[in-house]
């Protein structure tokens, strides 16, 4: 690190502590808040009326405000089908602001998110949330063609006449904003859980009625038809995959939820007759119950560790990560329960509520006690101290260039294991980046199960409800208020202070620490994140409605 860039970081970081000290945190509902005017509105109360008060609010200032950008047009089934696409940041906002490849990149995974959101508004009130769901299924729409292109049902194609693959030869889940069609390499960890997201909300989306079956272009009928396939191809349950942290690959239990879900939704529905065009013959249904039976018992074996089948000292191995919520969000306790499957240590069935608990009481852990949001992982180094600084990011660039040097030597993928590694060993040890979208998943998933049970066990629901409330007051107290500032990446490539936009939800909450050892908190350079502005957008929704005005829960 050259003397001029360690004296450029020392300038950056006197610049960020000397402005930051303005901003004071206020007190809610027992918390510490980074905007003061929400902190009184939560302060008020958590019933569905003094919530609406806090999502005027959020909506006046547009807290709530979910981009969608018109990206033109992709060929499908022969032509020219117009998609609209939300980004993972609002790149918009401030075009001088460079957010790496969250400029220039489109995100399946976080579109499904922010689509999935807007369709749980509508079908809580279809009149209130109207424009939720036209949103949602503009979002479901596009989604579609755009893995559905020709280019990628040949990589649906290829994989499962060959099996599993390397990365670039998967369907791509990332997509470069001038390659939308996805032809080209996109040298990405297409291995992961998002193009399974897609089709678990589509056929959530037909068998609730929100999109119908009509609306399915032949293509889209093709990707959808891929599914159980592919999976078979690439070794379902017990396959490497890098999940949705993008990183080292591993068999990670967060995919096999989603899979095993989605398994579960194909079988249901293709034996009810809803969508008989996914059946591939009269055993159809047969061979995906097993596929959904082989992943239960995989999973009630892991509950709850993410990839517990490595050694204790290997990269791979990890006990607790935020991505564990999609056990809860797709349903896994109930589906557990249900096969009377053996969980974790005990090896004996449990209840839906005893598997929430197990899972529960690995996830609430990780929420970090300053500001509230969720570290990813023990001992995860991206985002961590210093990360967004010019010497931090210099060793960053020369590890990527080192992995790819050695990947081009040997003519195969990158070795994930080694960057992960270097990146840990490399950069500054410290406090963990603290994420915000986990609370608004963990309160969502809550409110929606206060909602199931609100009839059958009024008691718990009411557990749920508070439960849902605390996470969402949580994820309420790191939306951004005034006198915060980050440093933020400009087009000369240099870090420069700036003043964090109010009123916004921040992607996760990082360190930075000076030479004396200060510490200063602060939202990451990509706020907003829009995964966690959905994310609070439908938490607040669902424990907004007054009960009677719920559709569909």
């Amino acid at each position: 690190m050259s003397a001029s860039h360690q004296q450029y970081d020392q300038t950056l970081l006197r610049d960020l502590m000397a402005r930051s000290r303005a901003h004071e945190a206020s007190e809610g509902a027992g918390i510490r808040f980074a905007n003061q005017a929400v902190a009184r509105l939560v302060e008020a109360g958590g019933s569905p009326k003094h919530l609406r008060a806090v999502e005027t609010l959020l909506k006046e200032r547009g807290a709530l405000d979910l981009p969608v950008i018109e990206a033109g047009s992709v060929r499908v089934d022969g032509e020219a089908r117009r998609v609209s696409i939300v980004a993972a940041t609002d790149i918009a906002a401030d075009p001088t602001v460079r957010h790496g490849e969250m400029s220039t990149m489109f995100y399946l995974r976080d579109h499904v998110q922010c689509a999935s959101a807007m369709m749980e508004l509508f079908l809580t009130d279809p009149v209130r949330y109207a424009k939720e769901g036209d949103i949602g299924r503009e979002l479901i729409h596009s989604a579609l063609h755009l893995i559905s292109t020709p280019a990628q049902l040949a990589r649906f194609a290829a994989v499962v006449r060959r099996g599993d693959t390397g990365q670039d030869e998967w369907p791509h889940i990332s997509l470069w904003f001038d390659d939308l069609e996805a032809e080209k390499p996109n040298a990405w960890r297409n291995k992961q859980d998002s193009f399974q997201m897609l089709a678990f909300l589509v056929l959530d989306a037909l068998d609730r009625g929100f999109i119908g079956t009509d609306e399915l272009l032949s293509a889209h009928r093709e990707f959808l038809r891929f599914v159980v396939p592919f999976l078979r191809a690439v070794g379902f349950p017990r396959y490497e995959s890098s999940g949705s942290w993008e990183e080292i690959a591993a068999r990670r239990t967060s995919v096999m939820a989603v899979e095993t879900a989605l398994l579960h939704r194909i079988r249901v529905l293709t034996d009810n007759g809803k969508l008989g065009f996914l059946a591939d013959g009269e055993d159809f249904t047969t061979r995906v119950g097993t596929m959904v039976d082989a992943g239960l018992r995989e999973i009630g074996r892991r509950i709850p560790f993410e990839s517990p089948d490595y050694e204790l000292d290997s990269i791979r191995y990890r006990r607790a990560d935020a991505t564990l919520v999609y056990l809860l969000m797709y349903g896994l306790p109930e589906l557990l329960a249900e096969a009377r499957v053996p969980i974790g240590e005990p090896a004996r069935p449990m209840t839906a509520r005893e598997v929430e608990t197990v899972v529960l009481d690995a996830l609430l852990p990780l929420a970090d006690p300053v500001t509230g949001g969720f570290i990813r992982y023990a001992e995860d180094s991206y985002q961590r101290v210093n990360f967004h600084t010019h010497e931090v990011q210099a060793t960053v660039r020369a590890i990527k260039e080192d992995i790819r040097a050695d990947a081009e030597a040997r003519g195969g993928d990158v070795d994930l294991d080694r960057k992960q590694v270097m990146r840990g060993r490399l950069t500054p040890r410290g406090r963990e980046a603290a994420w915000t979208h986990p609370l608004g998943q963990l309160a969502a998933w809550a409110a929606r199960r206060s909602l199931h049970t609100r009839s059958s066990d009024p008691e718990q629901a009411r557990n749920y409800r508070e439960f849902a409330v605390r996470h969402l007051n949580s994820m309420l107290a790191t939306v951004t208020g005034e006198d915060q500032w980050h440093a933020v990446l400009r087009e000369d490539d240099g870090y420069h202070v700036r003043e964090v936009p109010p009123y916004r939800v921040p992607e996760c909450y990082v360190t930075y620490r000076d030479d004396q050892g200060n510490e200063l908190i602060v939202p990451s350079p990509h706020t907003p994140l829009n995964w966690s502005t959905a994310m609070l957008r439908t938490a607040l929704g669902l424990l907004a409605t007054e009960d009677h005005a719920h559709r569909q829960p």
